[in-house]
C-alpha cells in the first residue's frame, strides 16, 4: 500500500505562512500560534521554534548564508539562525507585517507593512536603508527583478516599481481594486500580478505599460 502522507506536524495555530525550504531540506514556516518553526524535511520532527509577539502569516525567506527572515503581526521583522533558531536581530517596522520578505542580490531585505510602507533593510544588521510610503496598506510581498527593481502591490489599487537601492519610485500602475497579490517576474522582465478587481495584469517591467489584462 502506497504511503501518500510521509509525515504530518501539528502547530498550535493555523498555518497561513507558505513553507520555505532550506538548502539542507529544512522546512521553515510560521503559525498564528506566534511561532516560526523549523522542521526536518524528511521525517517532520521539529528542529527548533522561535516565539514572536503575535501571529506569523509571513512566509520565510532564506538568505545565502542560511539566515531565515520572517515578519510577525507584532510589527517586527526577524532574522534567525537557520540551524539553531537563535535571533540575529529584529527590526521594528511600525505596524503589522503580513507581507513576506524578498532578498535582493546584495542581501538587502525588502518587505511591506500595514503602515502603508515598503521597507528596505540591511540583511546582516537589520538597519533601515530606506522606506517608501504607498497610499494604502502593503500586504503584498515584493518581487525583485534582475536589475534590482522592487515590484509590490498596495491597497491603494496600485502596483509600484521602486529603485532597490534608493526606494525612488520608477513607475506605478493603477488597477480597479486592492492589490494583495504578489507580483511574479517573467524571464523577459514582464511583471504579472492579480487584483481584487478580478483581473490578472501583464505589465512592462521597465515602463509599467499594460501589455494585457485577463478578467
Amino acid at each position: 500500500k502506497n504511503q501518500i502522507v510521509k509525515w504530518g506536524f501539528a502547530a498550535k495555530g493555523s498555518i497561513e505562512s507558505t513553507p520555505s525550504i532550506g538548502p539542507d531540506g529544512t522546512v521553515y514556516f510560521g503559525s498564528t500560534d506566534r511561532k516560526i518553526y523549523a522542521l526536518d524535511g524528511k521525517q517532520g520532527f521539529k528542529k527548533w521554534e522561535f516565539i514572536t509577539g503575535d501571529c506569523v502569516k509571513s512566509s520565510p525567506a532564506i538568505g545565502a548564508d542560511g539566515t531565515v527572515y520572517a515578519g510577525s503581526w507584532d510589527s517586527h521583522l526577524y532574522a534567525l539562525d537557520g540551524k539553531t533558531g537563535a535571533k540575529k536581530w529584529k527590526a521594528d517596522l511600525g505596524s503589522v507585517v503580513r507581507s513576506s520578505p524578498a532578498i535582493g542580490p546584495d542581501g538587502t531585505i525588502y518587505i511591506g507593512s500595514r503602515g502603508k510602507k515598503v521597507h528596505a533593510l540591511n540583511g546582516k544588521t537589520g538597519t533601515k536603508k530606506w522606506e517608501f510610503e504607498a497610499g494604502g496598506l502593503v500586504t503584498s510581498s515584493p518581487a525583485v527583478g534582475s536589475d534590482g527593481t522592487v515590484y509590490i502591490g498596495s491597497w491603494d489599487y496600485k502596483v509600484y516599481a521602486l529603485n532597490g537601492q534608493t526606494g525612488a519610485k520608477r513607475w506605478e500602475f493603477k488597477t480597479g481594486h486592492w492589490v494583495v497579490s504578489s507580483p511574479a517576474i517573467g524571464a523577459d522582465g514582464t511583471v504579472y500580478v492579480g487584483s481584487i478587481d478580478k483581473k490578472v495584469y501583464s505589465l512592462d517591467g521597465q515602463t509599467g505599460a499594460k501589455k494585457w489584462e485577463f478578467p
